[in-house]
């Protein structure tokens, strides 16, 4: 089972006692998740699509009070590593990101075909241990050298890698856990997750 008095411990260091105790009890309920989701070869391989995707993906984090650990955007894929309230909050937010992508952005009648192949394709897996979101994250975030889109992790923009490295700040990530699974030292996490890529 998840540990989420680590997690409280690690997203609210130095908080007051009272604030501690009430934020412990919200989250004790939270789970965080590995999603994926398969579509078709070229279904996000126009630069501007994934970032209409994430563009609609960041509108419903905040609705459904997300915090999206990482992300990585391919051709075909999109990966995420996801904290909510519960497994149907993460199924429900991306049903709701594929249809609208497909519905604005699809226009043509092929758009309901992608949406089937696009969900069909799409898996969820709870993680267990804050070990087990890093190495996800990881594993996401290494997507891009495996696939050869680049030779270094920090040119691929459709990432949340860029974020830890401090290269862009991707609004949708919450760098807290990742970060602080190495150090409470920002400083320190920092060179200890970009090794942890290598």
């Amino acid at each position: 089972m998840f540990d989420a008095d680590n997690v409280y411990a690690f997203c609210h260091w130095g908080r007051g006692r009272k604030e501690q105790s009430n934020m412990v009890c919200c989250q004790k309920a939270r789970k965080i998740y590995y999603q994926t989701m398969e579509g078709s070869r070229y279904l996000l391989a126009d630069e501007r699509d994934k970032k209409k995707f994430l563009d609609i993906l960041f509108d419903i984090e905040k609705e459904e009070e997300w915090l999206i650990y990482a992300f990585c955007l391919t051709n075909e894929c999109a990966y995420f590593v996801i904290e909510a309230d519960g497994a149907a909050s993460v199924r429900r937010g991306i049903l709701r990101a594929a249809n609208e992508f497909l519905r604005r952005y699809r226009s043509d009648s092929s758009h309901l075909r992608e949406r089937e192949v696009f969900l069909k394709n799409a898996a969820l897996r709870e993680l267990d241990s804050l070990r087990e979101v890093a190495v996800h994250c990881r594993q996401i975030h290494r997507l891009p050298l495996e696939k050869g889109y680049v030779s270094r992790l920090d040119d691929y923009w459709w990432s949340s890698y860029i974020t830890y490295a401090g290269e862009y700040d991707w609004k949708l990530v919450d760098c807290r856990i990742f970060s602080l699974f190495f150090s409470a030292n920002p400083g320190v996490a920092k060179r200890l997750l970009l090794k942890f890529h290598q």
